[in-house]
This record gives structure tokens, sequence and C-alpha cells, in this order.
């Protein structure tokens, strides 16, 4: 018998295609990518096969006594041809799959092996592997699935990359599925029977109209067992199907796999108690409502800090990607613990797997301060440094100083390579990332102020700084000569700010004082104006003083009867004005010509 080999097929979820073989003895998958290993499924592991369609045109879903293989990308050409293969080689025959295409987002959630399938009247809509649920949490009749992410970075790769080189890393990763949420009210019972149900319509589409109103009432009987089973002690639909996925996950196995368990540790964020299962590839946090998986490849950094209480010491704990709360991202994990408080404990390892796997830096039995001992063990297992306070020192000899970072306020804590703010939302500022600091007041505020602004600029975003508010105006001479001994371009827009304000302060007394004599010199020039002005108003008065020399004549005798006389009179004054008037006029001088 022949070898058949099909071309451009895809193993799973996998984005590099390869080649598959078909033969007798089994099946082979061989990747383009010569650092993925060879798939291969002996015949005598093939259960069954089915054909259904998906994004990448048909797979080819092949189950054995263990899990079930997919392979994504064939023809739909190619389906006589793999079915005479199958039955020759394997003596099995394909089936084929329907896909519901009604688009409806209510149906059935049914666990299928490894996987968990939705139906849609009857038809299988999309299926999810269960391997790749991270976390599941349940919320009343609410059940969220969160998914590990396929394009999280290899380890190490992060390290040698800077922040322009990541982001355009980011930027270019396609889009994935990140979380998944199902409600199903009703009881576990009531559900099963509704599944039994559903399943049956799919079988018999072509029901008549009183076959639909038995089923309604078989619909009210079924909700009326519902209701019976919800008062009583029976599980719920949602927390049945949540402790199957949590089986078939691996989420829930806990005992016998973890070395070590801290209990009732106090995280801030994402806030409350939580027991910390130390695993050899994960950890676990469980939480009464929440329950996280973070694997040790997700930590990126570590912290050890303590606060300026002298009290408390905390352990933050940097995760790329992040854990999720609904819509809620966490890239950090806040640990508290108080300074005095001692943990004994003893790890469930032997001293060969110490010194063999873990080089000698665990120890059998702990009896040390509680923030000493889990800082270890995530040193330890996370293969990462934990950075601790440099030489920075407040006024008052802490290593951090109080501020706001918009509306949250926290403590930041200037590293010997980053500034790092604690709070209900931490955030990171390597020093490599600043271009330029900026000490400023909030608002304009006076020189009297107490308090003051400290604005980042970001080399890859200087438009949008981050502004720390609120900072004591003690703290700026400590902070000023940390960064300066890192050697970070400062401005101290305060010094100019106080330098223009005394400037115009200078000019105002200048102008004061300019004012002043102005003033003087008017009262002068008043007082002198106001003297001449006397000596004019008694000219003035001189000349208003009756003139004794005028008189008027009159001839009484006349009777007032003097017309003639009065008017010669005029015409004689009137000849004497036009001839002063001429003789008062220029004359005129005769041009030259010739």
């Amino acid at each position: 018998m022949s070898t058949a080999q099909f071309e451009s097929i895809f193993h799973g979820l996998g984005p590099t295609p390869g080649k598959l073989r078909i033969a007798p003895s089994g099946l082979g998958w061989k990747s383009s990518d010569e650092r993925e290993s060879v798939i291969t499924v002996p015949s005598s592991d093939i259960k069954w096969i089915q054909w259904i369609r998906v994004a990448r045109n048909f797979q080819l879903r092949i189950g054995t006594p263990k899990n079930r293989i997919t392979f994504d990308g064939f023809l739909k050409d190619d389906f006589e041809r793999l079915g005479n293969l199958c039955k020759q080689y394997y003596n099995t025959t394909i089936e084929t799959t329907d896909t519901s295409v009604r688009g409806w987002n209510w149906g059935v959630a049914e666990i299928q092996a490894q996987d968990m399938a939705f139906l849609v009247a009857g038809k299988q809509a999309f299926t999810l592997p269960l391997a790749n649920v991270s976390n599941t949490s349940i919320n009343k009749a609410e059940v969220a699935l969160e998914f590990t992410s396929a394009l999280a970075p290899k380890p190490g790769q992060e390290e040698n990359e800077d922040a322009v080189a990541r982001k355009k890393r980011l930027k270019a990763l396609p889009d994935e599925v990140a979380e998944m949420r199902f409600y199903l009210p009703g009881s576990a019972k009531g559900m099963k029977k509704k599944t039994d149900k559903i399943k049956a319509e799919g079988a018999h589409d072509g029901r008549k109209g009183t076959d639909v109103d038995d089923d309604d009432d078989d619909d009210d009987e079924e909700d009326d067992d519902d209701d019976d089973d919800v008062n009583g002690e029976e599980a719920t639909a949602a927390q049945a199907f949540h402790d199957a996925v949590k089986e078939k996950a691996d989420l829930g196995k806990i005992t016998g796999e973890s070395f070590c368990t801290i209990p009732e540790t106090l995280c801030l964020t994402p806030r409350g108690r939580f027991d910390l299962d130390m695993h050899a590839e994960f950890l676990r946090l469980r939480g009464k409502t929440y329950d996280y998986r973070i694997a040790y490849t997700q930590i990126q950094k570590l912290f050890l800090l303590p606060k300026p209480d002298d009290i408390h010491c905390q352990f933050i704990v940097n995760i790329d990607p992040p854990i999720r709360q609904g819509q809620t991202r966490y890239p950090y994990l806040v640990m508290q613990f108080i300074k005095e408080e001692q943990l004994e404990l003893d790890l469930n390892l032997d001293e060969e797997t110490i010194k063999e796997k873990y080089n000698g830096n665990l120890k059998l039995h702990y009896d040390d301060p509680a923030y000493e001992v889990v800082s270890v063990l995530f040193r330890v297992m996370a293969q990462k440094k934990v950075t601790t306070p440099g030489s920075f020192q407040s006024h008052d000899g802490q290593q951090a100083v109080k501020c706001n970072l918009k509306a949250n306020e926290g403590l930041l804590y200037p590293l010997e390579k980053q500034l790092l703010f604690i709070s209900k939302q931490p955030s990171l500022v390597p020093h490599a990332d600043i271009s330029a600091v900026i000490f400023a007041r909030v608002g304009g505020a006076l020189p009297s102020a107490r308090t003051f602004d400290l604005l980042i600029r970001l080399r890859g975003d200087p438009d949008h700084p981050i502004v720390f508010s609120a900072l004591n105006k003690e703290e700026l001479q400590p902070i000023e000569d940390f960064l300066r001994m890192k050697k970070i371009k400062i401005k101290n827009e305060m010094d100019e700010m106080a330098a223009v304000e005394a400037a115009v302060l200078g000019v105002d007394d200048s102008d004061e004082d300019q004012d002043d004599d102005d003033d003087e010199d008017g009262d002068v020039k008043m007082k002198k104006v106001k003297g001449g002005q006397g000596e004019e108003d008694d000219d003035e008065d001189d000349d208003d003083s009756p003139d004794e020399d005028f008189t008027i004549d009159s001839d009484d005798s006349d009777g007032g009867s003097a017309t003639s006389d009065s008017e010669s009179e005029m015409d004689s004054d009137a000849e004497a004005e036009e001839s002063d008037t001429a003789v008062k006029a220029p004359a005129k001088k005769k041009q030259k010509t010739g």
C-alpha cells in the first residue's frame, strides 16, 4: 500500500502549516518549522474520525483513547480521497458533522471529552479546547472562562528587547480570545433534561404545531422541576458546569502536586486573601470567588519594598500577560506582610530534587519572616532577581515618598533602574524610557505652596507625560539629587517661575518709585500752573474792569431823533475799515518776464 500526502495542513491551533502523511501504520504530521516535533498517531489508537467545516477550510478530527487530535486546512475535494484511505487503511468511516450557522448566542454548553461544545438546535456551533483554559470563576448563574495566551513571549525574550521593539512586537500580534462567559440558569438536573431535548429536536426538525404545544407543556413541567431543585440542596447548572470545566482543564488538582501552600496571604491587588499554592511549573491563587493559575514564565519582575510605616513590607510581582477579573486587568500582584510575622513552612520535596533541580537554593524547612520566605520561593521558581530599595532616601530617611497619580494615592519608590508607583494600579517607569523630568507646581501655585508636581516625559510619547502630583516640598532636593546621580535630564520650572516672579516684583517696585517721582513732579507743575493761572486771572480782572475813558455821547435835545447823524457815522466807520484793510494787505510782487 502506498502513502498519501497532503500539503499545507495545520495541527491543532498552531499557526505553522506542514505535511500530513497517511499510511497503513498510522498518521504522521511534520511542520515546516524544523524546531517543532513530529506528530504521529498509530493506527491502533484511531477510534473514530470526523469531518467538519472550520475557519481554515475543513478539519479532520481523530479520536484516540487519551485525547482528540485535529488537522485543519483540507479542501472540500479532499473528502472523497480521505474517506477511501481511512476505510481502506483503518477500517473506519468518516462521519460528517453539521455546523450550526444560525448565529444564535443561546444553546447548550456540553463537555465532550477534553473539549467544550456549544450546541444550537442540536447542531454544533463551536468547540473550545479545555486544555487552554487558565482559570474559571463563577458568580451566581454566570461562569467565566479565561484562556491562556498562545502568543506569550518566550522566556528571556522581553529582557533582550527595548520598549520600542516590544511595542512593535505587540502591535504585530493578531487578536485572540481572552475570556468567554456563559449564563446557565436552573439546576443541573433540569439542564440535563433540556440538553437531551434539544438534541432530539435537532434530529427531528420536521415536527408539527401540535408537537410544539406539547413541548411547551413539557418546558413548563421542567421549569417547575428546576424551581424545586433550586429550592432544594441540588447543585445548580452553573456550579455543575464550573466543576466539570475545572476537572477537565486540570484546574482542581491540588493535592499531591503543590510542594507548599501559604495560607491566607493578604493581596492588595487584586484585593482579597488568597491561598498561595506553589507548583513545579506554575502557582495558584485560590480565593473565595476567583481562582488564578499563573505560570512562572509569566513573571517578569519581582520587588521587595518596605512601607514608610516601618510595620509592613510589600512584595510585588509583575505579570505579563496579566490576570483578569472581568474587564479589569491586573499586571501586578501586590502582597503585604507584617515584618514581625514569622512563617513556619515545610516543603514537600526531597534533598535530591532540591540539589539537582533547584541547585540547592531551597531548604526543606523554613522558620523566617513571611516576606523573606515568599520572596525566596518566587526568586527560585521564577528564576528572577528580587529588586530591593537602592540609595534613595527621603527627607525623613525612608525609601518612598507619598504622591498621587491621577486620582490614585500611593507611594513612589525611586529605584536604581526604574521608578515604581505602588497603589491600586501600580505603574513602572524604567529610567531608560525617561527623556526628561520636570519639577512644576499644581496650576501655577504660589512659591509658598507646600507641594509640587513631578512630570516625566517618555522617549516614545513626549506629548503625554506621566504626572505625579502632591509631593511634599521637602522631597524636592532628595529627588533632584537622586535623578542627577542617575544622569537623567532635569528641568526645574519652579526656579524659573520664582525668577520670573522676582523680576516682575522688581519691575513693579521700580514702577512704583517712578510713579512717586512723577507724582511729586506733577504736584510741582500743578502748583506752577496754578500760580501762572492766578496772574492771568488778575490780568483778566483788569481787562474786565470798566473803561472810564469810554463815554457815550447823546444829544438829549433832539428828543431821540438822531437817525441821520448815526447813519453818517456808520458810513464813515465803514470807509475807515476799508482803508485800514487796504493798508494792511501786502502788496503782490510782479513776476519778472523776459
